[in-house]
């Protein structure tokens, strides 16, 4: 079932939140920009949509404050490149199920509302695992939150309906559950990884793989031929 975000009148669509950033770094941007791609490459053959920017309400209250997570994975969402600056609405239960999982990539300005307030809202929203990470390699996390290494994730207690935090293993990475993934805080950037520590690709990076692969193994075929004493670029 595809479903769509819709324009639904509401107070915050076209009004910015108290301490909301107004602006983001050319990093934020960067980091939200590829992990769309990685996260659209997981779910390419599945009838799951992965964005940003839309505003996620759990009420009918038209001053309801808006959920706009940095991305989010939602099951059955239909999303259309050719209007991806345009903010829609989705009203979680009427529109369709909450998102599996949120990203917030966090600044200055937000990592406190990041770490401190939003867990409370998304797992309120039904959202299965909350993962919040700091591009600045000099993260402005303090207190607690420092010893986390930029890297923080909850996943919600199915009975309770609670947000728990995820444990980290002895190297410092997260499991996700819903992606079936390693998160990994790399000197390039957050990356995913697979069970067996396959780092996960956007599409174009697949591709490229891909031909990459076959070049090789025309490569290994036409060393061989030679080595049999026949001319590769006659029979290849």
């Amino acid at each position: 079932m595809t479903t769509r975000a819709n324009r639904i009148e509401r107070y915050y669509d076209t009004h910015d939140l108290e301490g909301a950033e107004l602006t983001q770094s050319r990093i934020h941007v960067a980091v939200i920009e590829y992990l769309t791609l990685v996260l659209q490459w997981i779910f390419h053959a599945k009838d799951v949509g992965v964005t940003g920017g839309i505003n996620f309400y759990l009420t009918e209250n038209p001053l309801e404050p808006a959920k706009s997570p940095d991305i989010a994975v939602v099951d059955g969402l239909e999303v259309d490149p050719a209007n991806l600056e345009e903010t829609p609405s989705y009203y979680v239960g009427g529109d369709g199920p909450p998102p599996r999982v949120v990203f917030e990539i966090s600044s200055k300005e937000t990592w406190r509302q990041d770490l401190e307030e939003k867990p409370a809202k998304y797992a309120a929203m039904g959202v299965n695992e909350y993962f919040v990470y700091d591009p600045n390699s000099r993260s402005y996390w303090i207190r607690q939150w420092r010893d986390h290494n930029r890297l923080v994730g909850w996943r919600r207690n199915s009975n309770s309906g609670e947000y728990e935090l995820v444990a980290k293993d002895e190297t410092g990475r997260l499991w996700s559950e819903v992606l079936a993934s390693w998160l990994v805080v790399e000197p390039e950037g957050l990356r995913l990884y697979t069970t067996d520590g396959q780092l996960r690709l956007t599409e174009a990076e697949a591709l490229q793989r891909e031909i990459e692969a076959e070049r090789q193994v025309k490569l290994k075929l036409a060393q061989k031929l030679r080595e049999l004493g026949y001319n590769p670029e006659e029979l290849l």
